[in-house]
């Protein structure tokens, strides 16, 4: 069984039909207060007297319409607000409210000034129409006529006034909106200006941080090649200072400061006890036999290279013992950290063994001219491949002799010198070390020259680049200032022209549309007028056309199916004779309706009409009265 549920706010066509598991939801009725102190929830025993026997119970219909309470309605489904319905009574006239029925909400209600202002032309029009004199007399009519000219006069100023604010209104709209696009179009530019500044600024810190941070690298780079670079001086000589009795030893100079070698003769080191023949004899007493007799083997004396080292080849010697040291503590540590990882780890990378090589033996065929042409193509092959090997191998031997030229060439004249130093041409040996020693001088000096000649141009072509760049920068900057400025007076003037073009064309718009729009109101109320006379003539003409086509139409198809005089009878009756009569009626009771308020309209200007009469006999009286007494009364408003 369906229940279907009705909303009697709604149209009755609309039904829904509520069916499914949920629909004992929708029978949940709301819980009405009562003058009770126990809650709703608890529920009392019923009273007896409400009890009513099963015999007396009244059966419920299988089917009937329950009221429910719906969830459905969104609020943004919120239409009108509810105006209830009214009836007219028409015997004590037309209420005031209906008159502006044509108000609704949104469209003038809630009632503004605009909306009080139109009541009250109402109210004066209204006024105005029931204060007119009536068309009885010429006279009347023509007093009429004036007035009536002179309200449409009135109402046409009203109106040309009305459209003049509007139009007002609409410039001052239109004038504000380009105000307020030409703040919204600067404040654009004057935002985009400040970003592009903002990330000119930005790339310029960015340039010079990275120029600063270069000019500290070279710095420091310069600090450290001049903390390398040894300082060259004479080495003392302290033999040769001992056996000159002219030099700083014996005749020390004033300016270099006291002579340590002098100072250390005034301390006393020598034992007391040696100073005695006594103690000495003594000190033989106390030492051993064996200290009378040593011996002592003298080697024979080799030759030494490394005494003619110079200072800076000893310093790089020193350096290299100490690198080399260091490399073998860090393999070694290496080693032991790989060793300590193998022994840890339980898998450890197998060495797959590779496939065994196969021979295969040759084996001799009776064609002896095919093995001997086998055996000398594979000989051939071997030679090849022999050929191939020696001259990788010598390849590599001539990439290897390239690569240490130099130290050939050092070994070779090592193994000079030691030949030299076997033999007992002394001559030749010291002329070959001391043109060795030349020859390392030179190199070192030039060496020390040549990097400091390449670092002073580097750096002064470095500087020279900053120097350049930093004028292109400084270049391209006034060069942006000058653009922008220029594009600001550019700018300024072409607003200022625009602005003042735009005023003219404002005041020359106002001038012609107040000049024009009394013509163009005329000219088109003149059109509207003959434009309603003719149309509504042509589409009564197509109507009634349109009508007797249509009967005509429908007369020949129902001739054509039917062709029964009583269905044709029928037919006529049901379609033309009772719409006819009905129509009749209806007219009928229009023009009983009109009658009714002719009648009433009749009456009414009759009564004001006598009114009006009585009211300027009184006056006249009273004027007459009033002359007679010797003054005359202003004229009531």
């Amino acid at each position: 069984m369906n229940y279907i549920l009705k909303d009697y706010r709604l149209p009755g066509s609309i039904e829904t039909h509520v069916q499914g598991q949920f629909r004992h939801k929708y029978f949940k009725r709301p819980i009405i207060p009562v003058l009770q102190t126990v809650p709703p929830e608890i529920v009392m025993q019923i009273p007896e007297e409400r009890i009513i026997a099963a015999k007396e119970r009244i059966e419920e219909p299988k089917a009937k319409t329950v009221e429910i309470q719906t969830i459905f309605r969104e609020s943004e489904a919120q239409t009108d607000p509810y105006t209830p319905e009214y009836v007219e009574d028409r015997t004590a006239g037309i209420p005031e409210v209906l008159t502006i029925k044509d108000l609704a909400y949104g469209k003038g209600l809630p009632a503004s000034m605009a909306e009080m202002e139109l009541i009250d032309q109402m109210r004066e029009k209204r006024a105005f129409d029931n204060a007119l004199p009536p068309t009885s007399d010429e006279a009347c009519f023509t007093l009429r006529r004036r007035l009536m000219e002179d309200q449409e006069v009135r109402e046409w100023n009203k109106r040309e006034d009305d459209i003049k604010r509007l139009q007002n209104e609409r410039l001052n709209l239109l004038q504000s909106a380009l105000v307020e696009r030409e703040k919204e179009s600067e404040e654009k530019h004057a935002q985009r200006t400040e970003e592009i500044r903002l990330k000119k600024t930005e790339n310029k810190e960015r340039a010079l941080a990275k120029i600063q941070r270069k000019r500290i690298k070279v710095l420091r780079k310069m600090y450290k090649a001049r903390k390398n670079v040894e300082i060259k001086g004479k080495k003392r000589d302290v033999i040769e200072e001992y056996a000159n009795f002219g030099s700083s030893v014996y005749a020390p100079i004033t300016r270099e400061g006291l002579s340590l070698d002098k100072k250390a003769n005034k301390y006393e080191v020598q034992p007391e006890a040696l100073s005695t023949y006594q103690g000495l004899q003594e000190l033989s007493r106390t030492l051993p036999q064996k200290v009378y007799d040593s011996k002592v083997s003298v080697d024979k004396v080799k030759f030494n290279f490394k005494k003619t080292l110079t200072r800076k080849e000893h310093s790089h010697m020193v350096a290299l013992k100490k690198a080399q040291a260091w490399i073998d503590i860090a393999i070694e540590k290496q080693e032991v950290k790989e060793g300590q990882e193998e022994d840890e780890n339980l898998l450890k990378r197998v060495q797959v063994r590779p496939k065994t090589p196969t021979h295969r033996d040759i084996v001799r065929t009776d064609n002896e001219d095919e093995f001997e042409r086998q055996d000398r193509q594979q000989r051939a092959v071997i030679l090849v491949q022999r050929l191939i090997r020696g001259r990788a191998n010598q390849n590599m031997m001539f990439e290897g002799k390239e690569k240490r030229l130099d130290l050939i060439a050092e070994l070779r004249a090592t193994e000079e010198w030691k030949l030299a130093s076997q033999g007992e041409d002394q001559d030749e040996e010291r002329a070959i070390i001391e043109t060795y020693q030349e020859r390392v001088l030179d190199g070192v000096a030039e060496a020390l020259q040549s990097e400091i000649i390449a670092r002073s141009l580097d750096n002064l072509s470095k500087e020279l680049v900053r120097l350049k760049q930093e004028r292109r920068i400084a270049a391209m900057v006034r060069i942006a200032e000058d653009v922008r400025r220029r594009r600001e007076a550019e700018e300024s003037g072409r607003r200022q022209a625009e602005a003042i073009l735009r005023q003219r064309e404002d005041v020359l718009y106002q001038e012609l549309m107040s000049v024009h729009q009394g013509t163009v109101d005329s000219f088109l109320q003149g059109i509207v007028v003959n434009t309603i006379d003719t149309t509504s003539s042509l589409q009564a003409y197509e109507e009634a056309k349109l009508k007797a086509q249509t009967l005509n139409t429908f007369l020949d198809r129902m001739e054509e199916r039917r062709n029964k005089p009583e269905i044709f009878i029928k037919d006529l009756v049901s379609s033309f004779l009772i719409p006819d009569v009905q129509r009749k009626k209806v007219q009928r009771q229009l023009q009983l309706e009109e009658k009714k308020f002719l009648e009433t309209a009749r009456k009414i200007i009759q009564s004001t009409v006598a009114n009006t009469g009585q009211k300027i006999e009184n006056d006249k009286i009273i004027n007459s009265e009033a002359r007679n007494l010797g003054g005359v009364l202003p004229p009531k408003k």
